[in-house]
């Protein structure tokens, strides 16, 4: 299986709901990935994330690569830059789990949605690890801080099982709610995603709070990015996280 952010891993769910007259919009698109694979599926989407910077590097590679139906606006997920009723289809991967108010976001994702759209979401859900491998307890032991981390900043690593409840209370109707297992049980995905994971534990922001939340001395953080790396170049390591996905319809009479 791919493990890249890649449309046919993250977005598979949405793909029934894509045709050449669909007009799309992706909120929290960061950089752009998914965003412009899922250009060649649609008539245009417009890409909204709240950096500017990520916004600027999407416009770029939009134009380096040619697509020409793909436009980019910074925004706030409580605020699209997007009219009323515009849009036939609302997407938001790995988006409302870093939010503090996600229904408010799904709000106003429906408020730019036609009568009949729909609106589709994807959140990790924490609870559904799967490690195998050496150093488990160390390589444990980094998920541990993130999800701390996460929630000492107001996000939410367990969102995922209450998306189908989130998309009820705004009004959505036909909802449907599934989960995937995204798994890295090759060599060359163990490798990607241990030395990503071992990168992780030099990252400033992660190094930087958990030293200063008392959750991991350097030299804690020295230890778990080694564990990981041996982790990376082990025969019995495995790693599976569950995605949560939910699709809803907007009333036509909304």
């Amino acid at each position: 299986m791919a493990t890249t952010r890649s449309a046919v891993v993250y977005a598979d769910f949405l793909s029934r709901h894509l045709t050449d007259e669909t007009d799309l919009v992706d909120v929290g698109c960061g950089a752009g990935e998914l965003t412009l694979e899922l250009a060649s599926a649609v008539r245009h989407v417009t890409g909204v994330d709240s950096d500017p910077s990520e916004v600027q590097q999407a416009q770029r590679t939009a134009q380096s690569i040619g697509v020409d139906n793909a436009v980019f606006a910074a925004g706030s997920a409580y605020a699209l830059p997007l009219p009323d009723d515009g849009t036939d289809v609302v997407f938001g991967h790995s988006v409302l789990e870093a939010l503090d108010h996600p229904a408010e976001a799904l709000t106003e994702m429906k408020r730019v949605l036609k009568p009949g759209g729909v609106l589709a979401v994807a959140s990790v859900e924490y609870e559904g690890l799967i490690l195998a491998g050496p150093h488990e307890e160390l390589v444990r032991r980094f998920f541990d801080i993130r999800t701390r981390l996460w929630q000492s900043e107001g996000a939410d690593p367990y969102l995922g099982r209450r998306l189908r409840g989130l998309l009820h209370g705004v009004g959505m109707v036909s909802v449907e709610a599934t989960t995937k297992c995204i798994s890295y049980g090759t060599k060359d995905a163990v490798v990607e995603f241990g030395l990503g994971r071992a990168d992780d534990c030099m990252d400033d922001w992660f190094a930087g709070s958990a030293n200063r939340d008392g959750l991991a001395t350097a030299d804690d953080l020295t230890a778990i990015r080694q564990a990981w790396l041996d982790w990376s170049e082990s025969p019995d390591s495995y790693a599976a996280f569950a995605w949560c996905r939910a699709l809803g319809q907007k009333p036509h009479d909304a």
